[in-house]
């Protein structure tokens, strides 16, 4: 059972991370051909960290019957786990002041929490 969670967690991250890099190739695209403010860009990794962590909670919470929006929070903590760990190994300066973490953690446990509510009473 446990190797099942684990297993059903670790696709869910992958899951997430792949809706992640089709986003960022997308707002990537963005700005090479069209001129875009830094906060539009902002904005897009915003919106792709949430996004992310929305349709992970949501397909990782389809898997149980019970709790489903703590799953989702799971998700959305493990998503931003792994990117605040990468982003320190990859980037010293990034990632490390309480001003550029709380937003993003607020914003992943937040869309990990709402795709898990949002497969409460589905069977």
């Amino acid at each position: 059972m446990k190797h099942n969670v684990v297993l059903q967690v670790v696709k869910g991250v992958v899951f997430a991370y792949v809706i992640s890099a089709v986003a960022l190739v997308f707002i990537a695209f963005m700005m090479y051909k069209w001129d875009v403010s830094d906060s539009v860009v902002r904005g897009g990794i915003l919106a792709a960290y949430v996004l992310s962590c929305f349709i992970s909670g949501a397909v990782v919470s389809r898997q149980h019957s019970e709790r489903r929006y703590l799953w989702g929070l799971l998700m959305g903590a493990v998503y931003f786990t792994i990117l605040w760990v990468v982003s320190l190994i990859g980037n010293k300066g990034a990632f490390t002041g309480v001003s550029s973490i709380l937003p993003a953690l607020a914003l992943c446990l937040f869309g990990g929490m709402l795709g898990g509510m949002m497969q409460a009473g589905r069977k």
